[in-house]
């Protein structure tokens, strides 16, 4: 599955570009020294990402028939040093996967550039993790207040200077709450430079808050400081904390970025903040919308409250919680809303972008809008996460990597960007590399049902029956989402189960008289049973009904059974798919 000729290019993979010409490994512009036979360990690998290159296969590029050494040794001690270069693992591998008693593979996507423009003397890029601040509080309901704090610190530190710092995400951050893991390690897994820990102690409309910035390599505090202020200056506290990180880290502010953006009331505040900590629990989008909307009444011009509730409708319908018409109408109004107070919101045009992209097809202005949003936040993971989501139902999938490979640098340890991984590879039909992917997601977390769905499809398009009856069935089981049910009937029918696939249908025709079910999934059964009319008839209600599942028509090789149909290429035509 070679992506690109590595000849005169840069390989980039990850936060690192391995420069094959010169034999040179960089991180962030920075120079990371490697022996020459280590560095052509890691060429051999860049050269066929995802495929396994073979222990025979080093010995004969590395050491000639002529050589008297000691192989396994050798290639053992390079491949070590190799990981300690990565900071990699060799029992959970990030990079370079041991395949026992074969040989070794890379398990992230490569993408490459010519070298020209490339700037020999630019500056590199500083990475930073804003730690979970600490909850003081006598009340432990009011987690919600620390966990937002630490959100807005990410998302006001990654305003000062994206081009000089970079701040991992929030999702990634979150996974070190009451930690008990020292800076060193923490620093490693990240691969950050820098950490800022703190904490914060509410006492009615008093806050107190702490805040240390650590250097990573050697556990030096640069600045440890206490703010004790009144509720309503919490964002200028923010704002301060900021400036003493960028002043640390000795790099200049960009110009606009030195201003705190309109500040909200407190009581508007409180309410986004406990609607963004149930939006990240996942476990109730209609009570973070009733949060939201309580912000929006106590403060009208609160732009990144319209912003996310924007994205709760956009979650609603893919869920079958709302029709998806209504959904798109409702996350369109909120979003221009969020973009009417400030157009220079990045959460903003990614939830617009959302809109245009899910409910709307306007495939053009999504795409402008995803890049609009990126521009005004680069660190901002889950918007590379959806562009490339885009990307890959348009084909682009060599873009689509690298996209995924940006929302990976900034958000490491989020499953769903590790999950999305496997996309490009299922859309582009090599279904035994999304298998793999997928399975490794799952072993970081078993109840991860979306992977479990995805597994399935691979499975099922690689003629996997079983395989993709186990996976849907459990991914029904977890989700509790009826739409997944459909996957177990598409399944059965292709397993020749034919009365199993009609007795599940015939419950979600029930099912649906009185509930959203999305029509392109009940095409599924049709199309697992060989009933191509039916499922184009099925398909043509999921236009009309304008459903989020029709923008993967084009790319999904679930439909690839009815592209030689009009009807379907019909379809196609109605929805403006580009050529």
């Amino acid at each position: 599955m070679r992506s690109m000729p590595l000849s005169s290019r840069i390989a980039r993979f990850g936060a690192f570009e391995a420069d094959l010409e010169t034999g040179e490994l960089r991180k962030q512009g920075l120079r990371i020294r490697l022996p020459e036979q280590v560095f052509q360990v890691l060429a051999m690998l860049l050269d066929r990402p995802g495929e396994i290159v073979t222990r025979a296969e080093l010995r004969d590029h590395l050491w000639p028939h002529d050589t008297f050494v000691d192989f396994d040794h050798g290639l053992n001690k390079a491949v070590n040093r190799l990981r300690d270069a990565l900071s990699d693992s060799a029992t959970n591998p990030r990079f370079v996967e041991t395949v026992a008693r074969r040989g070794y593979r890379l398990i992230v996507p490569v993408t490459g550039r010519d070298k020209v423009g490339i700037k020999a003397d630019a500056q590199p890029r500083v990475r930073l993790a804003v730690l979970p601040f600490e909850n003081l509080s006598p009340d432990p309901d009011q987690e919600f207040f620390s966990d937002g704090l630490t959100e807005e610190m990410i998302s006001e530190l990654g305003r000062l200077n994206p081009l000089r710092l970079g701040v991992i995400a929030r999702t990634s951050a979150m996974q070190y709450k009451r930690t008990t893991k020292r800076i060193d390690e923490i620093g490693r897994e990240l691969d950050v430079d820098y950490i800022l820990e703190g904490s914060v102690r509410r006492a009615g409309a008093r806050i107190r808050i702490t805040a240390q910035l650590i250097k990573v390599q050697d556990q030096t505090h640069l600045w440890a400081e206490s703010y004790n202020r009144e509720l309503a200056d919490i964002f200028q506290v923010q704002h301060e904390v900021a400036r003493r990180v960028a002043t640390s880290l000795a790099f200049e502010l960009l110009p606009g970025k030195s201003v705190p953006h309109a500040v909200p009331s407190p009581e508007a505040h409180e309410a986004y903040l406990k609607g963004r900590f149930i939006w990240n629990k996942g476990t109730d989008t209609w009570v973070a919308i009733q949060c939201f909307q309580n912000a929006i009444e106590r403060d009208p011009e609160y732009s990144l409250a319209h912003s996310a509730l924007a994205d709760c409708y956009g979650r609603l319908a893919w869920f079958g919680e709302l029709l998806p018409r209504e959904a798109g109408a409702r996350a369109e109004k909120a979003a221009n809303r969020a973009l009417e107070v400030d157009d220079q919101l990045g959460e903003g045009h990614c939830s617009l972008a959302l809109v245009r992209f899910w409910f709307d097809w306007n495939w053009a202005q999504a795409e402008a809008e995803f890049r609009l949003a990126i521009a005004l936040k680069p660190n901002y993971a889950a918007a590379h996460n959806w562009y490339a989501a885009y990307l890959n139902v348009m084909g682009r999938f060599a873009e689509a990597i690298a996209e995924h490979n940006v929302a990976e640098e900034w958000d490491p340890l989020s499953l769903t960007i590790a999950m999305s991984r496997a996309d490009p590879y299922y859309f582009s039909r090599k279904y035994s590399l999304a298998i793999e992917n997928l399975k490794r997601v799952l072993e970081r977390e078993p109840n991860f049902y979306p992977a479990h769905y995805n597994l399935g499809r691979a499975y099922a398009r690689n003629g996997m029956y079983l395989e993709a009856l186990d996976a849907f069935k459990t991914a029904a089981q977890l989700s509790r989402v009826r739409q997944a049910d459909a996957a177990v009937a598409y399944t059965y029918a292709l397993a020749g189960k034919v009365r199993e696939a009609r007795k599940i249908e015939k419950e979600l025709v029930e099912f649906a008289a009185t509930n959203y079910l999305p029509a392109p999934q009940m095409a599924l059964i049709s199309l697992g049973l060989g009933d191509a009319p039916a499922a184009l008839h099925r398909l043509e209600q999921g236009l009309e009904e304008r459903s989020c599942l029709m923008i993967y028509l084009k790319a999904d090789p679930l439909y690839d059974d009815l592209r030689s149909q009009p009807r379907f290429n019909n379809l196609l035509v109605r929805m403006n798919f580009p050529q």
